[in-house]
């Protein structure tokens, strides 16, 4: 499956603690969004997501997973159900009062919605910061505490990049990605939405976002991941969901002891958990 889904098969052993979760940061509630033709794209979708956890989404792409991202991160609106965030309902809210709310997002698509690549590093970084007292005083820049800080990100995220006034549009793809987990990670969010985190970047840029996402979870983040390479997900991930045609079809409260195979058959529609299984998504 892992090959089909994305025609490499990478090892991505990293070493991570074991998850110590905490109190639910996320929760969703019998979601569901229709299409233009009526037709569910997302089906009672409901689950909790506590502190310190990473929970991967898998599935054949085109399943529900883009759906349940936009819905969590108000870039789209449901039609049914709840979704709490930090213990607020988010269900009418928009993406800046979701973020607001304590949320960060790492998009899939790092050059349409990650970035503005014709600004530079640090405009990209200073992007969700403007209200940010370190860095304004009544309507006004403070330039310098701005470069310092995030010349110090270019530093920390090993940014291959002379300074952060750099454009992004000079940048290549694993650089960019840097730039968005930097601004992302730099947030002192409680929940983290990683959609495809590493797609098309090198070996070595992947392991470093994966080690900051990792780094994340162990500071007390709860974080919902979402990629294409089942590899990458089921050895990062510490729980398992399975969706399929905009449902959940499975649950898996451990991702180390479950295998491809298994995960195969319910990714194909082939196999379906009962509502007992399922019910172990929520707390």
């Amino acid at each position: 499956i892992s090959n089909l889904m994305v025609g490499k098969n990478i090892n991505w052993s990293i070493e991570k603690k074991a998850c110590v979760p905490g109190k639910t940061i996320l929760k969703l509630r019998n979601v569901g969004m229709h299409d233009d033709t009526g037709r569910y794209t997302l089906k009672q979708v409901g689950f909790d997501l506590p502190a310190g956890k990473i929970l991967g989404i898998v599935g054949v792409e085109g399943n529900g997973q883009k759906e349940l991202i936009d819905a969590i991160t108000g870039i789209q609106k449901f039609d049914e159900g709840t979704i709490i965030l930090n213990g607020r309902d988010i269900t009418s809210c928009d993406i800046a009062a979701v973020r607001k709310n304590g949320l960060a997002y790492i998009p899939q698509d790092r050059i349409k919605v990650g970035t503005a690549v014709n600004a530079s590093i640090q405009e990209n970084l200073f992007a969700i910061f403007t209200n940010d007292k370190r860095f304004v005083h009544k309507g006004l820049l403070k330039k310098n505490e701005i470069k310092q800080w995030a010349d110090s990100l270019v530093k920390r995220f090993m940014i291959k990049a002379d300074n952060s006034k750099v454009p992004v549009k000079m940048l290549s793809g694993g650089n960019i990605q840097k730039v968005i987990v930097a601004r992302e990670f730099s947030v002192a969010a409680d929940c983290i939405i990683a959609d495809q985190p590493t797609r098309g970047v090198d070996v070595g840029a992947a392991k470093f976002i994966h080690q900051k996402i990792i780094e994340m979870r162990d500071n007390g983040a709860a974080v919902l991941l979402n990629s294409a390479d089942l590899a990458e997900v089921m050895e990062i991930s510490d729980s398992l969901l399975v969706m399929y045609g905009g449902e959940i079809v499975a649950y898996f409260p451990d991702a180390a002891h479950i295998g491809e195979t298994e995960l195969g058959e319910y990714m194909l529609g082939l196999k379906k958990q009962d509502k007992s299984e399922l019910a172990g998504c929520m707390l």
